[in-house]
């Protein structure tokens, strides 16, 4: 399909909200068959410096490093040097306690089941997020928490912890720090040299977009809490080396590694219920509005990108984004939408229905959701979406009976469609696996009513982590450092089982840790607490003595 001939002009009209010249912005990039059709800058890549992004500007690429992490681990593969299938403590084994003896492919696939540090376990541990831990730190985590999300090859949860022993045993194996070894192998033949590894905030490049935070009416400064970002999201490029790399990707037979390696790339998995994901080798494989698209997106503190391609229309679209409130993503989807909108099937979002609007809960397997509505950038009617653990995860979209919620951090999640107008349970499937949640009250009690049962002391023995549930000004808290009261969950009571909480004394305010906590009751009596988020099921805290 050609594409419009005012596509420039189309362009400009979506992007023109974001041309501004005293705040950070995006930078686009756009390929069609392999030629460069649009390219610009819009807004600042430094506030303090008052410098402005251009196709030049060197940004962070967040976690689209991943699929270079797996070519990186099938390159050494393809010579015989790695087995992805062998266990991860057959290359480290110095992880004499890690759980469920998780493959490379299996921590690849995000089906490890190994909890994300990234994710609730660095404020628990940390006490906040602007902890700076020695390097090394992700290892020994690695063989402290031996408690699992899931059992490995159930089902999928995003975790950034297995690519970063991913990236240890590649830099094992190969002899070299990661970053050597990416340039080494796959960048420098790609001809992408203005992309590298940059392990920490703190180093300075040239050309390189400041992160921006919205605070307030003004901006705080994005760095993320790591002296060791590896192969989990530590790259970073410009739009022009990622169009390069796009091309290659959408023609395997001449891409780094040939069509053997990337027919494994984008071979889609299949979990222990027999259902397929769409999350492949560090690549996203998924059909959206009747179009086969290939895209992985990446989150750092203070900006975020998308780097998406329509193989079948030889289209490739890269935003590469330097503040915190604002969507790459979604504005990649925008300018698709733009371009290939006649070949696009129409908008399947269900509208949304009063009487499922709400909190549902399993108590099986603790798992909360939530149906609210939600607005799309270009439709001003309010559509059906889902949130996953108090976090929104985006539209639903709906299709043989069912709504239907991919996301990457979770895979698929679907709901049957209820015919009461008001039910009080909806079945469903998490990555295929059968659920049943109940419906929440539309009015949780009052936090003094579960201060009797909740008040107290908790700890997690594997972690050596003591918390305190209190009551401060009619509020319930979960202290994290009940000496000093340095850092607390807020917590909101949605049952009398069930509360939703967020992590109040975050430097990131922008960033927010939210998820949810189910009691444990034995006799009657509060025993403990199962504390769950996007990207963790289930930390147990056990009631102290």
């Amino acid at each position: 399909m050609d594409l419009p001939a005012d596509h420039p002009q189309k362009l400009d009209a979506l992007l023109k909200p974001w041309n501004n010249s005293d705040a950070p912005g995006f930078i686009v990039g756009v390929a069609h068959r392999g030629r460069t059709v649009y390219r610009r800058g819009f807004g600042l890549a430094s506030i303090q410096q008052g410098q402005a992004n251009t196709p030049q500007t060197r940004m962070r690429i967040g976690s689209t490093t991943k699929h270079f992490t797996c070519l990186a681990a099938l390159l050494l593969a393809q010579e015989g040097r790695l087995d992805i299938d062998a266990p991860l403590r057959q290359y480290l084994p110095e992880l004499d306690s890690i759980s469920g003896e998780p493959s490379l492919r299996e921590c690849m696939l995000h089906t490890s089941g190994l909890r994300d540090p990234n994710d609730l376990l660095l404020p628990f541990l940390n006490k906040t997020w602007n902890h700076y831990p020695a390097p090394g730190h992700l290892l020994q985590l690695a063989n402290r928490v031996a408690s699992l999300n899931f059992p490995r090859g159930e089902r999928m949860i995003y975790c950034n912890q297995g690519y970063h022993l991913l990236s240890r045993v590649i830099e094992r194996i190969s002899g070299q720090a990661l970053g050597d070894f990416l340039r080494e192998r796959i960048l420098a033949p790609a001809g992408m040299h203005d992309t590298e590894l940059l392990t920490s905030d703190h180093r300075l490049l040239p050309r390189l977009a400041d992160l921006h935070l919205k605070d307030g009416d003004g901006w705080r400064r994005g760095l993320f809490p790591s002296e060791e970002l590896l192969g989990e999201g530590g790259m970073v490029s410009t739009v022009d080396d990622m169009l390069n790399w796009l091309a290659r990707l959408r023609n395997p037979a001449t891409a780094i590694g040939g069509s053997t390696v990337w027919d494994q790339m984008l071979r889609k998995p299949r979990y222990s219920s027999g259902a397929e994901g769409d999350y492949c080798l560090g690549l996203i494989r998924e059909q959206w509005r009747g179009i086969e698209i290939v895209h992985h997106a990446g989150g750092v503190i203070g900006g975020n990108s998308q780097m998406l391609a329509v193989p079948a229309h030889e289209l490739d679209v890269i935003v590469l984004c330097n503040r915190n409130d604002a969507s790459a993503p979604a504005l990649a989807n925008q300018i698709v939408e733009a371009l290939l909108g006649a070949a696009m099937e129409p908008f399947a979002t269900p509208a949304p229905r009063p009487g499922l609007l709400g909190r549902w809960y399993a108590p099986g397997s603790h798992r909360l959701i939530g149906l609210l509505e939600t607005a799309l950038p270009g439709n001003p009617d309010k559509v059906l979406a889902m949130s996953i653990q108090s976090q929104n995860m985006g539209a639903l979209l709906e299709r043989d009976g069912q709504w239907i919620l991919n996301c990457s951090p979770h895979g698929r999640v679907t709901v049957t469609l209820p015919s009461e107008e008001r039910p009080q349970f909806l079945q469903g499937h998490d990555n295929g696996h059968a659920e049943t949640w109940q419906r929440l009250p539309d009015n949780g009690p009052a936090a003094e009513v579960l201060a009797a049962e909740l008040l107290g002391r908790y700890r997690d023995a594997e972690l050596c982590l003591e918390a305190e549930v209190v009551l401060i000004d009619g509020g319930l808290h979960i202290d994290l450092l009940p000496a000093t009261g340095h850092s607390r969950l807020h917590l909101t009571p949605y049952s009398l089982d069930v509360c939703g909480f967020v992590h109040e004394s975050n430097a990131f305010a922008n960033y927010p840790v939210v998820g949810s906590l189910a009691l444990e009751r034995e006799n009657g009596r509060v025993t403990g607490l199962w504390l769950s988020t996007a990207r963790t099921r289930n930390l147990h805290l056990l009631r102290s003595a």
